[in-house]
């Protein structure tokens, strides 16, 4: 209740009042990095809250045009900008996991307003796939047809994705497995379920991938850099160094092969990394590195990594702009 009334009438009030930008000037901070999925034409929060509608999309980048100075995520890593004469604060904008509608819905808008973004892409992608959708789009999709019912995988025994004898949900279980283990249970589900009947059942903007030939016309616009997000959108705090640092290494040379342009920045997928992690990213060519937020105490001290501030697709966009400014304070950090 008090969520609704706070959407309906208290976050709208403070948007008309301007008092929605006050909580980024009470701190110094002066830069936030935000971070989407994916945008498309028709909500699709029933089948998994990735991705935001156009239309709010679009009110977003109306707003950031007009309250802030956006910069590329290569210009903060290098300080490439001066933020000492301006009067506005900074932000800058990326998306995650490399979907089709990024290609589709996002370009032509960022082409519209003249806006640079960053897009991290798992290295899978510039290969064939069984099924052109990431690991955690073919669990929604389980999810999503199989409500209800009895799933039975390997030694595992779900109903609604809950495993009956653990509790655990079968996303984390994926999460917490090393590779081969996961891509075993992975095309237990894919055949077993017949996965790509299923998903073809579904608006293809909600799930589907880019692929190589896409990656490298998205690579050739102006407004797009492209940064890894590793190779199969692995948990890499969860597996072997070695796993991870194969992981990052074959991600980073399949998106350079695409795009003929040096991938240097990486977005951990799912938020997941750890002080070995970051160290052997550096070492593979790595400038910049992305959180989801910050795991480790020597992540606010560490010029390698940088927090982001995620935009929710299932609020409104008085609600979005309230939090974001919101963001400047916990997740923001100063470019003096």
């Amino acid at each position: 209740m008090i969520n609704k009334i706070a959407r309906k009438f208290i976050f709208p009030s403070l948007l008309n009042l301007r008092l929605e930008k006050t909580p980024r000037y009470l701190t110094n901070n002066n830069i936030l990095n935000i971070m989407y999925h994916g945008v498309v034409l028709k909500n699709s929060n029933y089948f998994s809250p990735r991705h935001i509608t156009a239309d709010q999309f679009e009110k977003h980048l109306q707003y950031f045009t007009r309250e802030f100075e956006i910069v590329s995520l290569e210009d903060v890593f290098e300080k490439a900008f001066d933020a000492r004469n301006s009067k506005r604060k900074f932000i800058t904008i990326s998306f995650d996991d490399g979907y089709k509608n990024n290609l589709d819905t996002v370009l032509p808008l960022l082409e519209k307003y003249k806006i640079k973004s960053t897009f991290f892409i798992s290295g899978i992608c510039t290969e064939e796939m069984k099924v052109r959708a990431l690991w955690p789009d073919i669990v929604a999709c389980l999810a999503y047809f199989k409500r209800n019912e009895l799933v039975e995988i390997g030694d595992y025994r779900f109903i609604n994705l809950k495993e009956e004898k653990s509790g655990f949900r079968l996303s984390e279980i994926l999460k917490h497995l090393q590779p081969v283990q996961h891509n075993l249970l992975l095309e237990e589900i894919i055949d077993k379920y017949n996965i790509k009947e299923l998903l073809n059942k579904l608006p293809p903007e909600i799930w589907l991938q880019m692929n190589r030939e896409e990656i490298a016309e998205f690579s050739r616009s102006e407004f797009v850099t492209i940064g890894s997000h590793g190779f199969s959108h692995y948990n890499l705090a969860n597996v072997s160094i070695d796993e991870a640092t194969s992981e990052m290494k074959r991600s980073k040379n399949s998106l350079e092969e695409v795009t003929g342009k040096p991938i240097d920045l990486i977005a951990y997928a799912d938020g997941s990394y750890n002080e070995e992690v970051k160290n052997q990213a550096e070492m593979l060519g790595y400038k910049g590195q992305l959180a989801v937020k910050y795991l480790l105490e020597s992540d606010k001290t560490d010029p390698r990594i940088l927090n982001r501030h995620g935009i929710s697709s299932t609020t409104t966009f008085a609600s979005n702009m309230f939090f974001m400014n919101m963001a400047f304070q916990d997740k923001g950090f100063n470019v003096a």
